[in-house]
């Protein structure tokens, strides 16, 4: 009996053993509420959480982090448990920080200079500035001479051209600086010399500024809606708004619900490199439409574990 009475008491004192040395190694976690899941950072190697960093530093400011940088950021993920809070102060910071940098400028104009970029390579074929200058130049050049002869229908044109031309070269500085919103820098990439040279007539500028807002092509009642806008200058209603030539067709383009959308999409494209779920769109779109927030957009998908790679 006796020995028996040794052999629980063993097994009890190594029950509670165990049961100490599980509840010591308990792991803390942050909780991701958007996706009900826990994410333990004791599970994600440093190798993983630099990949994060490194990437959002590409996908910002186009370039790697430096040494200092990737240690940095890398710690503070660490010590903030990778926190949805931390990853989004850093994606704040690369996007507004304004303070001086080794490797650029700041991390602001680094930001707005990827932007641009960016959607230079989506609109206009990543179009070197020099083509539009040449464009301007050119006009210049035809404008004195429209002057000289006093001709006021060639100084009209003329100053259209420059003025066209010169709108996306000031895109990047002028969205920078808050005095025009996303809509009108993609305003701006439609209109203009190199656009119109890449999608040569009325025809093709039509099915290529849907297809490279919208992702998809007029149908024939908007077709011949936006023909008619550009091609004769008559007052035609196309996508909720109404225009009487092509420079008016842009702006009602890039006011509709459909650029929004299209603008989401382009967005989860060159981030997550997947089209968006239809429930993502509608989770995005409204705060999209109200604020006109495209830095907002992009840090929702940045700070995801899906971009991450937290999974």
């Amino acid at each position: 009996m006796a020995a028996d009475w040794m052999v629980k008491a063993f097994r009890l004192f190594v029950f509670g053993l165990i049961l100490l040395l599980v509840s010591g190694c308990k792991e803390t976690s942050t909780i991701d509420f958007d996706n009900n899941t826990a994410v333990s950072p004791h599970r994600i190697s440093t190798i993983k959480i630099e990949g994060y960093v490194n990437r959002l530093f590409i996908d910002l400011v186009g370039r790697s982090p430096l040494d200092a940088e990737l240690a940095r950021e890398t710690d503070y993920l660490k010590e903030n448990n990778l926190s949805k809070a931390a990853r989004e102060a850093i994606v704040t910071k690369l996007q507004t920080d304004e303070t001086p940098v080794e490797g650029d400028s700041s991390y602001k104009i680094a930001y707005y200079e990827r932007l641009y970029i960016i959607i230079k390579s989506r609109m206009v074929e990543g179009a070197d500035n020099s083509e539009f200058t040449r464009f301007i130049g050119n006009a210049s050049f035809a404008l004195v001479k429209a002057r000289l002869n006093g001709d006021s229908i060639g100084v009209f044109r003329a100053m259209e051209i420059i003025e066209r031309n010169q709108n996306v070269i000031d895109a990047k500085y002028d969205y920078r600086n808050g005095e025009i919103t996303i809509n009108q820098v993609f305003e701006r990439m439609l209109n203009n010399g190199v656009y119109d040279v890449i999608n040569m007539n009325t025809f093709n500028f039509v099915n290529a500024s849907f297809d490279d807002l919208f992702y998809r092509f007029p149908t024939q009642e908007e077709f011949d809606a936006a023909f008619a806008i550009i091609e004769r200058n008559e007052v035609s209603g196309i996508l909720g708004g109404f225009a009487s030539n092509k420079a008016e067709y842009c702006q009602v383009l890039c006011a509709s619900d459909e650029f929004y959308e299209g603008l989401i999409r382009w967005t989860y494209l060159t981030l997550l490199g997947r089209e968006p779920s239809t429930q993502e769109v509608v989770n995005h779109f409204e705060d999209l439409v109200t604020t006109g927030d495209f830095q907002a957009l992009q840090k929702a998908i940045l700070i995801t574990d899906e971009y991450a790679d937290f999974r």
